[in-house]
Parts: C-alpha cells; sequence; structure tokens
C-alpha cells in the first residue's frame, strides 16, 4: 500500500477538498493507498467538517485525518509516507517551506504552479507539478505512484539531492549574502 501525505493547514486554497476529490477518484479506480492529512483546522475546514467531508464521500478506509503534528511526531510522519501531494491554488503561496522539509526527508511532492514552487519542483525528476483544482490529473499523477512506489523513491532521492544542493540554510544564506554583497 503506497502512503501519501498532505502537510499544511486545512484550508480551501490549499487543496484539502480537491485532494479528497483525488482520493475518491483512486478509490474507485480500487488503487492500494492511504492518503494522511495533518495539519490544523482553520476559519475554512474544521476537524469535524473534515471528518464530514470524508464520510460523505465514503473515504474512512483510505483517509486518515491526524490534526497538528510537531516536532519528532511530524518527522515520523514524513518518514513512514511515500510522497507529499499539496495541491494548493492559495493566492499567497509563495515559497511552500513543507516542500522543503519533504525533499529533505527523500519525498518525492505532488503539487501546482503556484509561487516558487515550480523552482522547488522539477517536473518529472522529483515530482508532478497538475493543474490547479483538477482532481482528475492530481488522481493520476498519485496513481503513477501507486503503480511504481520505486519511482517515488527515485524521485525522493533526486529531491533529497536538490534541497541538499540549493536549499539548505547554509546554502540559503550563502546566496543572500551575494546578493547583498552585489548591491
Amino acid at each position: 500500500m503506497f502512503e501519501f501525505l498532505f502537510l499544511g493547514n486545512l484550508m480551501m486554497e490549499k487543496g484539502v477538498l480537491v485532494l479528497l476529490e483525488a482520493c475518491a477518484e483512486l478509490r474507485r479506480r480500487e488503487a492500494d493507498f492511504v492518503c494522511h492529512f495533518v495539519g490544523a483546522a482553520s476559519k475554512d475546514i474544521s476537524m469535524a467538517q473534515m471528518e464530514e467531508y470524508v464520510v460523505e464521500r465514503q473515504l474512512q478506509n483510505v483517509v486518515r485525518v491526524h490534526g497538528p503534528l510537531y516536532g519528532e511526531d511530524k518527522e515520523n510522519m514524513l518518514q513512514q509516507v511515500g510522497a507529499l501531494v499539496f495541491p494548493t491554488f492559495y493566492h499567497n503561496e509563495c515559497f511552500p517551506f513543507v516542500i522543503l522539509e519533504a525533499m529533505k526527508a527523500g519525498l518525492p511532492v505532488i503539487s501546482t504552479e503556484e509561487g516558487a514552487i515550480p523552482d522547488m519542483v522539477s517536473e518529472a525528476k522529483n515530482g508532478w507539478l497538475v493543474e490547479r483544482c483538477n482532481a482528475e490529473a492530481l488522481a493520476d499523477a498519485m496513481q503513477k505512484f501507486v503503480a511504481e512506489p520505486a519511482l517515488a523513491t527515485q524521485m525522493g532521492n533526486c529531491g533529497r539531492e536538490l534541497y541538499a544542493e540549493k536549499f539548505t540554510q547554509e546554502t540559503f544564506a550563502g546566496n543572500i549574502c551575494a546578493i547583498l554583497r552585489s548591491v
């Protein structure tokens, strides 16, 4: 069974409902998967509403809603799953750290072309970028990992290398210093 992770506040614009629809589509396709939702409730979606959405779509066997996890609990979850799914269409999305956390943990990422995400996720190298609000395209990308878990491992390793090359604290600080020296 392949395990996916959504990590972020439970907001409409973070793609929570789109991901639930993609999970319903994968269930219809009889894919062998589980999707974990880790994050705090928001003004958009309470924990009770999230559970209602899961029941309405008959996803109790494939969706686990955990609430927020921090520190070691979050790290353990990142080690347990096979891929991060972050189908955001949040208008203020810029540089989501959840993607960096996933890359650091060696997870491939399925996301959208929002903000700087295309600078973080290289199509077919360390993940997939799908059209915003398109549950069918999201399910298609997720199914690739369900069908070929070795591909997820390979892409996750590529993401970890990309993280080490471009996104560590040391690299970031060095880049900022270089920018400041050039002005």
